[in-house]
């Protein structure tokens, strides 16, 4: 899980500067502060209560925010791989998959 905060973190910085916003700025939008932006664009923090917020401000989709475009794997892939991983998951990693499914909805 460690990896997904740090490729999501550097996906919402890119989107971030695209939209020539800074952290403060969209710590603004938030309703936080500009160090929980740094944290989670670090790969430090896991922006689950916010990834609906996050995706709104930066006008993209949710899904949108996990297209790292070095990861580009086939559906099947996909399956395989969390199937796999679903065996070996800290009870913490799976909370943590759990909030992010139940926020997709």
């Amino acid at each position: 899980m460690n990896t997904i905060k740090k490729l999501l973190g550097k996906r919402i910085k890119k989107l971030r500067t695209a939209k020539k916003l800074t952290q403060e700025d969209l710590a603004d939008i938030l309703g936080t502060d500009q160090k929980h932006i740094s944290n989670i664009e670090c790969g430090v923090t896991f922006p689950s209560q916010f990834l609906k917020e996050i995706a709104k401000a930066l006008n993209v989709s949710l899904p949108e925010l996990f297209e790292f475009e070095h990861l580009k794997y086939d559906a099947k892939y996909k399956k395989n791989y969390i199937v796999k991983s679903l065996e070996i998951i800290t009870d913490s990693d799976l909370d943590l998959l759990f909030r992010i499914t139940k926020s997709m909805k």
